[in-house]
């Protein structure tokens, strides 16, 4: 089962951080929904990205595996999700979680020869300047739950999403009984 959502996108920064950091919330509130409250699921993946070439958009991916009587009941928990996000900011304990995994992916990064070779070229195909990387971990320390919330307002549009589902192929002693 995935969802798509889609759309034009603003390019900053800080929109870049607003999405991503809201995705990565999200991530962690539906595991814990359909995995561990519903049992829904093994597993969820929220991710997505936004790009200025060829055009600034968006694209938002939310996809996991479940009994196939279970997709519209799971389906509507991620809707409910959804819609709570855009009525209230969630709480303060996944945002201190998202800025914490940011910290350490940050800490581990800087360590890391494929990190460094991707900030020098993002750097130069991007025009930013190289140092502004050194300033991430001030970024994270601006991360609110109003701004995931405004990131769901945004970017959660209803009006523009796709929903695909993939269904096991019917066994041939089911074939034979249509």
């Amino acid at each position: 089962m995935t969802l798509v959502f889609s759309g034009p996108f603003e390019w900053s920064e800080e929109n870049s951080y607003e999405l991503n950091s809201m995705l990565q919330m999200f991530d962690i509130k539906l595991r814990e929904i359909l995995r561990e409250d519903k049992s829904g699921t093994y597993g969820v993946r929220v991710n997505g990205r936004a790009t200025i070439f060829p055009k600034e958009e968006y694209r938002i991916n939310i996809s996991w595996g479940c009994d196939p009587a279970r997709i519209d009941e799971l389906t509507e928990s991620v809707f409910e999700q959804i819609d709570s996000l855009k009525l209230a900011p969630p709480e303060e304990i996944y945002v201190t979680k998202v800025r914490e995994t940011q910290i350490r992916k940050y800490e581990i990064d800087m360590k890391e020869n494929m990190h460094w070779l991707n900030s020098l070229y993002n750097s130069y195909f991007y025009e930013r300047e190289l140092n502004e990387i050194l300033d991430d971990p001030e970024l994270f320390k601006t991360l609110t739950a109003e701004m995931m919330q405004s990131a769901a307002i945004k970017y959660f549009n209803m009006e523009n999403y796709v929903k695909v589902i993939l269904k096991p192929e019917k066994s041939e002693t089911e074939k034979t009984k249509l």
